[in-house]
């Protein structure tokens, strides 16, 4: 079908990016490589104080990869009391290498790792100031405090104390501290490693899970991640049931059983999400070919199950909807449920959408008409938006800033709103749309799309020849045709989803079937005028305003 000639091809629609959650980025525990650090001083000050041995153990797996030792030279004196408490003498530092190359070896030691040592504070923050003092760029790297980890994960009164040596001895460590930097490092590894087996059990398999644990759980709740077992493992949704079956809460992740059991580590900091899994009885699962069937399933469970643990079962129809005028009637119409072909929304708030009214006719001297708003929203015509630009800058040139503030503010929310409508209804008006991501394995995981919708979704399996495949896919989805509305019967949500999963990681366009683009004057051409005012708006506020052109 050729394309009108108002309009253009353009990118994809989407315009930001989507990362997934960390726990669907994250290797498992067991893959991430440490470097357990400890470090002797003269001091307990960073920047002053001078450090005087470093030792490290570099671990995957639970298994010693390589270790480091070594004194540095100093430029001031040794304290005697430093000197008794970790038996080195001054004449140990004499002819040891300089700070500087040391810290050289130490930062290709460690390079890729995740730092570990008991009190990080105190041994990053020399670390940091040695690698400043002498010239390294100092890499930032993710660390892991062992004396943290123990006071969220033992029990109170468990152990006299949380000193390194009083864990060790504790924890069954094989290593003795005492206070030299090696063998310190070297028990801090066993500490790491018994801190690890005590979570493994609750749900606790990243990084992030293990930082972010937390022992508020009670460990009969912890010890429910068992029912996560039978789970699958890959993209999919989960849902929590309580005692009588009824539905606690719906999620959606690329990995189901991993995101399921990270609920019972207590990391998830929400308070309500630890008491849904102390509701939970049971967990199951439903295995989809890939995220976006997996997100569209889960709209769907929680739009009919209603769970009381999700917070958009509170607001089943999410966002307010601005419809021209029926009858005699001169404002916009304001609905939760956009029913006028035309009509323009999502907005977050009903007053934004009423706002949105007044503001196009007060800028154009005049309520919109039907074609006029047909124009505006289907971006044909965006002269209406203009004229609230031009407004801002005719209050800002009187003076009047605090009103050309907010009259800015509400432009660049209009604007945003209706860029976003119309990449929404481009891809609606799609008859069929079918994309293609690389999964593992040399697999393809594949959409069909139609209005909006998924219709579709599978699988080709790695060796398999594609075309064949999504041929067959595409036979055995779902007939979709366009309904009422201004999406062609398709939800916000739905078509988001679809724009969320081409957003996150590299996507190829099997086929389209119709015309899929924006208009050339509709509002995607005034975003930049958007980013200066809402820029303008975080930087100094509404007093700021002097010209909505700058």
């Amino acid at each position: 079908m050729p394309c009108p000639p108002t309009r253009e091809l353009v990118h994809t629609p989407g315009t930001t990016g989507v990362q997934a959650a960390f726990d669907e980025l994250e290797p498992m525990l067991s893959e991430v490589t440490f470097v357990v650090v400890d470090l002797e001083t003269t001091g307990t000050r960073p920047g002053t104080d001078e450090i005087t041995e470093i030792g490290a153990v570099r671990v995957r797996g639970g298994e010693v990869r390589a270790e480091l030792s070594t004194f540095v030279s100093i430029t001031g004196s040794l304290p005697a009391h430093i000197s008794r408490l970790t038996g080195i003498a001054p004449v140990d530092l004499v002819g040891a290498p300089a700070l500087g190359e040391v810290m050289a070896t130490f930062l290709e030691f460690s390079r890729g790792a995740v730092l570990v040592a008991h009190n990080a504070r105190f041994d990053l923050g020399f670390l940091r100031a040695a690698a400043e003092s002498t010239g390294h760029p100092w890499p930032d790297p993710p660390s892991v405090c062992t004396l943290t980890l123990a006071r969220r994960i033992l029990h109170r009164g468990e152990t006299r104390g949380h000193r390194l040596g009083e864990l060790a001895s504790h924890l069954g460590s094989t290593v003795e501290p005492n206070h030299r930097a090696l063998q310190d490092a070297r028990a801090t590894v066993d500490v790491l490693h018994a801190l690890i087996s005590r979570v493994g059990d609750c749900g606790v398999s990243t990084l992030t899970e293990l930082r972010s644990y937390d022992g508020r759980l009670a460990p009969a709740v912890r010890r429910r991640a068992n029912l996560t077992e039978t789970l699958t493992t890959g993209p999919g949704v989960y849902l929590f049931r309580d005692a009588s079956g009824g539905a606690l809460y719906v999620g959606s992740s690329i990995s189901v059983r991993r995101r399921a059991r990270s609920y019972y580590s207590g990391a998830d900091p929400r308070g309500r999400m630890r008491t849904m899994v102390g509701l939970a009885e049971s967990v199951e699962s439903v295995p989809c070919a890939h995220l976006l069937e997996a997100w569209t399933v889960e709209e769907r469970l929680i739009d009919s199950l209603q769970p009381p643990y999700n917070r958009r079962s509170r607001s089943p129809r999410r966002g307010w909807w601005l419809s021209p005028p029926s009858g005699r009637a001169i404002r916009g119409h304001v609905t939760r449920t956009p029913e006028h072909p035309f009509a323009l929304g999502p907005f977050g708030r009903t007053e934004d959408a009423r706002a949105a009214w007044l503001d196009l006719a007060e800028a154009t001297g005049s309520p919109p008409g039907a074609e006029e708003w047909e124009a505006l929203v289907t971006g044909r015509d965006s002269t209406a938006v203009r004229a609230m630009i031009d407004r801002v800058d005719s209050l800002a040139a009187g003076g009047a800033f605090e009103r050309a503030a907010r009259l800015r503010d509400r432009a660049a929310a209009l604007i945003r709103t209706l860029t976003r409508h119309q990449e929404l209804s481009s891809t609606a008006g799609l008859r069929e749309l079918v994309l293609a991501q690389p999964g593992p394995g040399r697999t393809w995981a594949v959409a069909v799309v139609r209005h909006g919708r998924l219709a579709g979704s599978g699988t080709v399996p790695a060796g398999a020849a594609p075309l064949p495949v999504i041929d067959s896919l595409r036979a055995g989805a779902t007939t979709v045709q366009p309904g009422p509305g201004p999406f062609a019967g398709a939800s916000a949500s739905d078509i988001r989803n679809v724009h969320r999963w081409i957003d996150s990681g590299p996507t190829r366009i099997v086929s389209v079937t119709g015309c899929w683009t924006l208009p050339v004057g509709g509002a995607h051409t005034l975003a930049e005028w958007a980013d200066r005012a809402e820029q303008a708006a975080s930087t100094s506020g509404r007093a700021g305003v002097r010209t909505g052109r700058h």
